[in-house]
Parts: structure tokens; sequence; C-alpha cells
């Protein structure tokens, strides 16, 4: 096929006279600097049924020659970018920009973002342009054009971009951008799920204010069966950025012009700007040689000398009439849109200058960030001692995390409350036998008898001891199975420990760092060094309590003795009370001894109970 060597002749010079030049200019460096990242800028964007010809229109407005036959332009987004440059400059130059859906995903987009060819102009074809579209399509994922198994793939449409840009002294500036063909019948090849990412990925240029919408028909098919009008006038309800294209008016059944006819004379299908009729090239005018000239040609003709297409008004018809209105109406958006642009560029420079003052000063030399890194530690020492010894200020929220000796101290008392409601296998009793209200909590059996669980296991435990004495490992299996909810109470309080001064960390990191890369840097290591705190605040809980619950049975308290003592004498006179013996009264010694009388395995069971009560 042939070089795009004559791009003046089926380019845009329509586009591009006068004092459009200046703004058309301005929006593209606009664009080569990136701003369109941040800020939406005015476009064209062509959308369309597949096969209804988009790609054929395109090659008519810019001169850029597609491959034959192919799909090449259905399976992701491809913005053709024609720059106005000196002879030094030109070019050509194809790359991928990552689409919303990669944002997220930073390695992807690093691949995405590395896919780059560079050529002359004179060496750039349409059969170079089918390689590039395989290789770009591989890079992104999708089927190319020479992908032949469309059934078995993962992902089968992208919403990345294949940005074309095209530089060199004869061009005019311009962007169009060709979105992938809507589908109204899934197949193996091409899923509901396949339709419906193309139905988001149109809405979402569609919706942009800022997009010219060049909605294409195919004049074979009826009007009210293509969907990406009624997306064009949701998009767009005024339709003051909707023009209409009608294609393929040469391959209509003879009898079906009328009906086509009356949609480009504006009387059907009404649209605010109209509509405008094409004659494209053919695949089979392509195979048979014809150039793009050849092509504008054979368009004049067709509607100057073809009946009834003859008819239609002379301005509405062909790529140069269409071209020039379409310079009128980007002209006249992107002069109603500059302020705006340029007032959500202002604001996104204010908020680039903010950031980088959040930065600080530069930091090149290895001396410059040791000392950055030393300021945020100092200032980060500071935070944390204000912070454990409870010196607030008076700006802080009531809740704010900074606030962490409040927030520790609440902890304490819920771990205190916790550990006294829960912290016990069996609700103790009092001295009247009922189950104790303090130790009790919800869900716990009534008929679960803390002095029948001491007895069982009393007498599960008997072994050599003489009659009347105690087994020492009855003492240590109850206080075991009794303290058993110890560790995850107190393991799970340590966690929460460790949430509070990581919220900490988050917060005061976002205070003091304004590099988002320093601070996700550092964060993460305080993550990790706290995640390491927690898991040796377990191990040593876990010794503690193996000390506690796995030695010796022991208690230093001096009170403990009389505590024991004075239980037991609590329990006697209950029971001599129990018999109606009181002060004063009269009564004999038998009654006193069967009162205060207790069996041996009584005896150990009450004191068992006792000892781990109080």
């Amino acid at each position: 096929m042939g070089k795009l060597n004559s791009l003046t002749l089926a380019g845009i010079d329509d586009f591009d006279t006068g004092g459009r030049a200046r703004l058309l200019e301005t929006i593209d460096r606009l664009r080569e600097l990136g701003i369109s990242e941040s800020v939406s800028l005015p476009q064209l964007v062509v959308v369309g049924d597949q096969s209804s010809g988009k790609s054929s229109l395109l090659e008519g407005m810019t001169g850029f020659c597609f491959p034959v036959a192919s799909d090449l332009c259905t399976r992701f987004v491809t913005q053709i970018v024609l720059i106005r440059a000196p002879e030094s400059e030109a070019g050509v130059r194809v790359t991928i920009i990552p689409g919303p859906t990669t944002q997220t995903d930073d390695e992807y987009k690093a691949h995405l973002l590395g896919f780059e060819r560079k050529m002359a102009e004179e060496d750039f074809g349409s059969d170079d342009l089918r390689q590039i579209f395989n290789e770009a399509a591989k890079h992104m994922g999708v089927p190319g054009p020479d992908t032949e198994d469309l059934k078995n793939l993962d992902k089968r449409f992208s919403d990345d971009i294949l940005r074309i840009e095209i530089s060199g002294p004869q061009h005019r500036n311009l962007s169009v951008v060709d979105l992938p063909g809507l589908f109204h019948n899934p197949t193996d090849d091409q899923t509901e799920e396949d339709r419906e990412t193309i139905r988001k990925l149109i809405k979402s240029y569609l919706d942009d204010k800022r997009t010219i919408i060049l909605a294409v028909m195919d004049a074979r098919n009826n009007f009210a069966n293509q969907e990406v009008f009624s997306m064009a006038q949701a998009a767009d309800p005024a339709g003051a950025r909707t023009v209409g294209i009608i294609t393929k008016c040469d391959a209509l059944e003879p009898g079906d012009e009328g009906r086509v006819l009356k949609i480009a004379r504006n009387e059907d299908a009404k649209l605010t700007h109209g509509w405008f009729a094409v004659r494209n090239r053919s695949t089979k005018d392509i195979k048979d040689g014809m150039t793009i000239e050849d092509r504008h040609k054979r368009e004049k003709e067709f509607f100057s000398t073809v009946a009834p297409w003859n008819t239609l008004r002379s301005d509405t018809v062909g790529i140069k009439p269409l071209k020039g209105f379409l310079g009128q109406l980007l002209y006249a958006h992107i002069r109603g849109e500059f302020p705006h642009v340029v007032k959500d560029i202002e604001e996104c420079l204010l908020d680039a200058r903010e950031e980088l003052e959040q930065l600080g000063p530069s930091r090149q030399t290895a001396s410059d960030q040791r000392r950055y890194l030393t300021q945020i530690a100092t200032k980060y020492e500071r935070d944390v001692s204000n912070a454990l010894s409870g010196s607030y200020g008076t700006n802080l929220q009531a809740d704010s995390p900074l606030k962490l000796r409040m927030h520790i101290r609440n902890l304490n008392d819920e771990f205190a409350e916790v550990m006294a409601r829960d912290g016990h296998t069996k609700v103790f009793q009092n001295l009247d036998g009922e189950r104790d209200e303090e130790y009790e909590r919800p869900g716990q059996a009534e008929d679960d008898d803390i002095y029948e669980w001491i007895r069982k296991v009393y007498r599960d435990s008997r072994g050599a001891e003489l009659p009347g004495m105690v087994n020492p490992s009855v003492l240590e299996s109850i206080f075991r199975q009794q303290t058993v909810a110890w560790h995850p109470i107190a393991a799970e309080y340590i966690r929460k420990v460790a949430r509070a001064i990581d919220d900490f960390n988050q917060t005061i990191s976002d205070k003091l760092m304004g590099d988002n890369e320093v601070r996700d840097h550092l964060r993460a290591r305080l993550r990790e060094q706290n995640q390491e705190a927690v898991k040796r605040g377990i191990t040593e809980l876990a010794n503690l309590l193996q000390g506690e619950r796995g030695g010796i049975l022991q208690a230093v308290d001096h009170y403990f003795a009389e505590t024991l003592s004075n239980i037991r004498q609590e329990r006697t006179l209950r029971r001599l009370k129990a018999m109606g013996l009181h002060d004063g009264g009269s009564f004999s010694l038998n009654q006193v001894v069967g009162a205060v009388h207790l069996s041996n395995e009584d005896q150990a069971v009450e004191d068992a109970e006792a000892s781990f009560s109080r």
C-alpha cells in the first residue's frame, strides 16, 4: 500500500484557518504535555456500530490509510493525532495510553507505557500499521488483526488507547478518537460481557462535555436499531455536541433510498446540527488501488451525478463540507470551553503546587535525603511523646487517632472489664450459694454449677493422699481450666493496642509527610515493626501465662490465708443462722457441731472455690 506522503491533500486544512490555528495548537500543546490525563480537552470522537464505516470516515478526514479488511480498530481505542511541527521534528510516534481500568495496576500500567514505536512518515504505510496493531494488541492482551481463535480468550476488548501521532510541517493540528463499535447480538467471539464493556467505554467518552460526537450510521441499517444515537441523545440532550454522519449510501438496495434521504435532509431522526452523507472507499476500492485523492473525486462524482443522491444539498454531502462544518463546530466548541479548561488547569496547578510545597525542599543528594528523614523522625518522636503523655492540644477531635494515650486507657478499661466478665470458665457462687452476678456472663448455662464441677475434678484426681487430704493436683487442674480464656482475651487486647498504634501512625504520617512515596514506604516500615511487636507480645504473653498457669501453683499474697479463713468463718456463721442458732439463743453442742461439720470432700470443694473467687 502507499505511504502517508500526501496528508495535506487529504488532510484537514478546513479545520485550521485563521484564528482557529492558535486555539487548536494550544489545545494540542496541552495534550502533548499530558494535561488530558487530569483535565478533559475538546476532541472529536467517532462512534457507531461495528462495520458502520467509522474507520473509512476517519481515513477520509485525515488521509490516514487503514489496512485492508481488518477489524483492528474495533478491539481498543485508537487516537489519531496530527501535529504541525518543523521538518526537524517530523515523524510518526505510536504509544499506548493506559485506560481507566488500568490505573490501579502500577505494574501493568508501566508495561503499557513501555510500548513505543517511531519511524519516518515516508516509511509508514498500512502494512506497517497492521504490524504495529498486532504488537499493540498483544501488549494490551487483546486479539489483533491476525488473531484467529477468539473464543478462548480472557480479554477481547480494552479501554487502553493506541495513540498514533503524526508530526510534520504540512499537517494541521487535530485529534480524532475512534472507539470500538457497538454490536447487538452476542456470539462465541463477542460475549454479552464484551458488549457491556464497549457500552461503558463509549458512554464514558460521550458523557464528557468537551467531546464532539460524530455518530456514524450505516445507510443499510434502520436508524431505530442503532443504539449509539440513543446513547448520544442521553449524553447530549440539546444536541449541541452531536453530528450525524451517514455512510455506505452507495451500498443501498434500490428502493431503500427514500428512508435514508429523509434522514439526510433532517426530516426524520432530526438532529440539531443535521446530517452529513459521505461515500468512503470500500474494501474492493482499496484492493483495486484507489488512492485517497481518487476517493475524494469518486465521492464528489457520486453525490453530483447519481440519483437520488444528487438531490441533497451540496453543503451536506462529501468529506470536504463535513470537515469544514466540523472545523467551525470544533472552533466554536473550543472557544466556549477554553475558559473552563484554563480554570481546570489552574486548579490542577494549584493542587500540584500545594503537593510540591508539602514535599519540602529538593532532596537530590544523600545528605539532603538524610536531613529530610531526620526532620521527619524528630517531629514523629515529638508527637509520639505528646501522644503517650496525653498532651493533645485543643485542635483534635474527640476520637482522633492522635489521642493515643486516651485510646490505650480505654482499651485497658475494656480489657479489665472483659477479663472480669469472661476470664473464668465457671461462674463463682456467693456465700448464699447463688451465682455471683459480678462474674456472670450472657449465655452461661443456669445449671452450670461450679461446686459440682470442682467436686468432679476432686474425685477424678484422687490418688495416694491420706483420707481427708486433698491431692495438690486438684487445685492446679481447676486453676488451669478456670483460666483457659486468659490467653485469647489478652491476645485480643494486644492486637487492639497494635491497631490503635497503627491508626496513630497512619494519621501522623499524613500530617508529617507530603511526599506520597516516602509516606507509603515509612508507613510500610512502621506497620512491619508494629506487626513484629505484636508477635513478640503474643510470645511474651504465652511465656507469662505458662509461668502463671503451667508452673507451681502458689500465692505470695500474705492476705490469701487470712481471706480464706474469713470466708470459711462467714460460711460457718451462715450455716448456724440457717439452723436458727443466733446470739442469745439456747442450743446444744450437738447442734453446733452438726451445723459446722463438713465432709472432707465438701470442705475441699468449698476451699477450692474460695481460693479462686477472691
